[in-house]
């Protein structure tokens, strides 16, 4: 009596006749109810099977859904091509739909490129399947006109439901604006199709940093913790990798045994480099002063003398001063400088001579070793450079386009020496019951150099004819700075 049967079953061409029931039904249905046949004993209305129950169908077929609609938005890079995407296939559906229902297809669209209307429809739906995929609580509540949950991620933004998409609240409604300036989409942090709209307004706009991308962003949508999405979106960016990013560094070698031995007197080891030139006034002409500048490699003490050139000579003649108020050397580390090495094989020749001459047992001069670094490796002299750097800061700031006279120059190099040793060079505490800071003065003087000048220094004094007013106003402003 089931009229499936014929069609799973099969029929025989001899039994053409029950064809009938196919065509027209079984016969009871043509009878009244009370001569229907009656339903067999132990056959319940009720699905005990598990797999008949509507329910789970239900959720299979749309978790199946939510699974296309996700391999969809997942399978696109781009934002533009992803909207043109899901035009293509929503004409495409329209077009089957119509011809299922058997409509007239000529007002359908069916060739050509797509409308501007077609990729805002587009736009819209994938919009709304993000929101339903990641806010599907919020969104249910607003459709029936329930409030969120105050546990919400989204309760701060007074969400609203407008035209199927959430949007943020907020109290202007009445503005000229446009709706989405006003009401920004919202959009959650984590999701592909957040990532491919940050990803075309950073490329739009020239690749520009996080904080201009989410501004622009800001515009038309609002996204869940936006600044940590861009960032995240504009660091993987290829582009600004190869232009911006910092080139690596060499890890830096174990610091010199010279460096870490603090058993010896100062400047026991030293590094020596040039700085300058700096003019100066002799007679009517003017001329260059160089500065030898000689730091202590373990207390970082510094020490500068005046040089009339860049000669052998000059050099040989401020390091037999420096040697004179400071001590011989044990090791002596400079740049590879053609001034540097020729002045290191005439004073090895010269410690030579005195070592032939017949001198006192006691007072026999030791060599001194002298190293040189590596030619164009400056980095491995960071330890006189850094303060030659600072040295010559100080002194532009100070000097500037004045012209002074020998004297004066070498009083006020004498005074920027005390000033660069007042440094501290162990950390500075705010608590008043921690030790003061100490300096390479303390070191070198064992108590505090406390010479502050005395008398008051005008501007005035700059210009004066008396040269140590001159060289005291301006030891007064490199102090301050």
């Amino acid at each position: 009596m089931n009229p499936a049967d014929l069609a799973s079953r099969g029929v025989h061409p001899e039994e053409g006749g029950k064809l009938f029931i196919w065509l027209n039904g079984p016969k009871f249905l043509n009878m009244g109810k009370d001569d229907w046949p009656h339903e067999p004993d132990g056959i319940t209305t009720e699905y005990e099977d598990v797999e008949m129950k509507p329910a789970v169908v239900t959720s299979m077929v749309q978790s199946q859904c939510q699974n296309v609609v996700s391999d969809i938005l997942n399978r696109y890079s781009d934002w533009y091509k992803l909207q043109r995407a899901v035009a293509w296939l929503l004409r495409l559906k329209t077009f089957m739909i119509h011809r299922y229902l058997k409509h007239e297809t000529k007002e359908i669209f069916t060739g050509g490129c797509l409308s501007l209307k077609e990729i805002k429809t587009a736009r819209k739906l994938i919009l709304m399947k993000v929101q339903e995929s990641a806010y599907g609580d919020e969104f249910s509540k607003l459709t029936s006109n329930k409030k969120i949950a105050t546990s919400s991620s989204l309760v701060k933004l007074c969400p609203v439901l407008n035209e199927g998409l959430l949007r943020v609240g907020g109290r202007f409604q009445y503005t000229e604006f446009s709706e989405d300036s006003k009401h920004p989409i919202i959009l959650p942090s984590k999701h592909h199709v957040t990532e491919l709209i940050v990803r075309k307004y950073h490329e739009v706009n020239h690749h520009m940093g996080a904080h201009h991308v989410l501004s622009l962003t800001r515009q038309s949508y609002w996204i869940v913790h936006g600044i940590r999405t861009v960032k995240h979106v504009v660091s993987a960016c290829m582009d600004c990798k190869r232009r911006f990013r910092k080139t690596q560094r060499q890890q830096m070698a174990p610091l010199p045994v010279e460096r870490l031995t603090p058993d010896k007197p100062p400047f026991t080891y030293v590094g020596v480099d040039y700085f300058g030139p700096m003019y100066v006034k002799v007679g009517r002409s003017q001329q260059k002063r160089y500065g030898c500048l000689f730091t202590c490699l373990t207390t970082r003490a510094v020490h500068i003398e005046i040089v009339h050139s860049l000669g052998t000579d000059s050099f040989v003649c401020a390091l037999q001063r420096f040697m004179s108020r400071r001590g011989k050397p044990e090791k002596i580390f400079s740049d590879n400088g053609t001034k540097l090495t020729s002045g290191e094989r005439e004073l090895r020749a010269e410690i030579a001579e005195w070592n032939l001459s017949r001198i006192m047992n006691e007072l026999v001069q030791k060599d001194i070793e002298w190293q040189f670094i590596p030619p164009y490796a400056s980095h491995m002299g960071g330890v006189w450079e850094r303060l030659v750097q600072s040295v010559k800061r100080a002194l532009k700031s100070v000097v500037k386009e004045q012209l002074l006279n020998d004297e004066a120059l070498n009083t006020l190099m004498t005074v920027t020496e005390k000033i660069v040793n007042d440094r501290p060079i162990t950390k500075v505490s705010d608590d008043s019951r921690d030790p003061e800071a100490l300096s390479p003065s303390q070191l070198l003087l064992l108590r505090q150099n406390r010479c502050i000048p005395r008398g008051v220094f005008s501007k005035n004094d700059n210009y004066c004819k008396r040269w140590w007013r001159q060289t005291q106003y301006m030891a007064d402003v490199l102090w301050r700075r």
